[in-house]
């Protein structure tokens, strides 16, 4: 699925579905992309509410479908064996039939769920064991942890994110 954001399209409707192009959003000036107004105001309006020309708007939406082209092109999410190990462990000890990604404050964490939620992204995963299981992540927390690897880290009993993006526009 190829992005064709036009200046036309809501502020708020490009960032729900294209979350990669808060740096360019932002590095353009418009800070204002979690605003309320963002909700209604189109890339264009809010451009031009920040002095912006013709010219650099075209160049913001340009770079905007590039990052969405680059992301797309990004593979899922992957979990190193550690974070497998861990997530099973976490999984066999509860009642949850599913392991979910779960967004706290711009980071994240995971937790065992027995339902699935309408568009969730599946991940199968496969632990040492041969086992398979399933981890759940909503679509925009899917976009944002393309090309990232998962792992964790028994001593910090934390699990952490190492980005294998190639991201230059």
């Amino acid at each position: 699925m190829m992005a064709s954001i036009t200046k036309k399209d809501t502020i708020g409707k490009v960032m729900e579905q294209y979350p990669e192009i808060g740096p360019v959003l932002m590095s353009a000036g418009l800070h204002c992309i979690g605003c309320h107004v963002s909700a209604y105001e189109s890339i264009e309006d809010g451009c031009k509410g920040h002095d912006l020309s013709d010219k650099q708007i075209d160049e913001i939406i340009i770079a905007a479908n590039k990052m969405v082209e680059i992301f797309e092109k990004l593979p899922s999410v992957a979990f190193a064996p550690g974070a497998i190990e861990e997530l099973q462990v976490r999984l066999l000890n509860s009642k949850g039939k599913f392991v979910r990604v779960v967004p706290v404050f711009g980071e994240f964490d995971f937790e065992t769920t027995e339902k699935r939620e309408t568009g969730d992204v599946e991940v199968e995963v496969q632990a040492k064991d041969k086992k398979k299981f399933i981890v759940l992540i909503e679509p925009k927390t899917a976009r944002l942890l393309r090309g990232i690897r998962i792992d964790y880290d028994k001593k910090a009993k934390d699990f952490v994110a190492k980005s294998e993006r190639k991201l230059s526009l």
